[in-house]
């Protein structure tokens, strides 16, 4: 079994260069149909950008591509199931192998779309397809499936608004016309707790990535007074959803 990233990345790039499945005729057309739907947005209005989207162009892309902040493919567990066991490992250590299966798409990406990323936007992976035997409910779930990838059935009762979260704050120092940058980890953070990669792609065995602290910095370390660049920094969509056991699934004599 892979342990190294590298390794992983090496195992998946082999998966979606058979030409069994297509997946690299799949992760170009998810980067061109992203790029397109990009190139059709109609900036409007006087105080701030706004983009203008037709409910007709979100019907005829809904059975094409999926998410509109970036490129994403849609890979089946059963074809994952084909080759190598890579399914099983993945619904065991999904952290670890979906940073693996998306590294090694945005290198087939970069090489059949090269430039794609220009903008710091790289291509996702989206599961679909049955995780295992039967889908969970909300009560079958306890500590042993923690770190695992399990499928969860049940009635959407609450689901708050889609809110930023910030990732990478930019300040700027007047007094010492200096930028810094601090980036910012929480718990959903999907590489917590693996360890850090260098810009040539290798796991760093001696940096793993935490927690960060919440506290947001509005001075430097010499107590002069920090601006934020808010279009340097960088932000991620945070949304909450709140299952509830469907009542025909319920234990005789208990609620949901």
């Amino acid at each position: 079994m892979a342990d190294t990233l590298l390794e992983l990345k090496g195992e998946y790039d082999s998966f979606l260069r058979q030409e069994r499945y297509g997946h690299v005729d799949r992760i170009s057309t998810a980067i061109d149909d992203y790029a397109h739907r990009t190139k059709n947005l109609k900036v409007e209005g006087w105080g701030c950008p706004r983009v203008n989207i037709s409910m007709s162009e979100l019907r005829s892309f809904e059975h094409k591509v999926e998410g509109w902040g970036c490129p994403r493919v849609n890979i089946s567990m059963s074809e994952l199931r084909s080759f190598e066991q890579l399914s099983q490992r993945l619904r065991q250590d999904p952290l670890r192998h979906m940073r693996a299966l998306e590294a090694a798409c945005h290198e087939i990406a970069q090489e059949s779309r090269p430039g794609y990323d220009k903008n710091g936007i790289q291509i996702k992976v989206a599961l679909s397809g049955p995780i295992g035997a039967t889908p969970l409910s909300p009560r079958g779930l306890d500590s042993a499936m923690l770190r695992q990838l399990v499928a969860v059935e049940g009635v959407a009762t609450k689901v708050s608004a889609i809110k930023p979260k910030v990732v990478k704050s930019v300040h700027y120092c007047p007094s010492t016309k200096q930028h810094s940058e601090r980036n910012y980890v929480d718990s959903t953070d999907p590489h917590l707790g693996l360890h850090a990669v260098d810009n040539n792609g290798r796991e760093q065995p001696d940096r793993i990535i935490n927690i960060t602290p919440s506290v947001y910095p509005t001075k430097d370390k010499d107590g002069n007074l920090l601006e934020t660049e808010f279009g340097l920094s960088e932000f991620k969509d945070h949304q909450t959803i709140t299952l509830q056991e469907m009542p025909e699934k319920a234990p005789m004599g208990q609620l949901p």
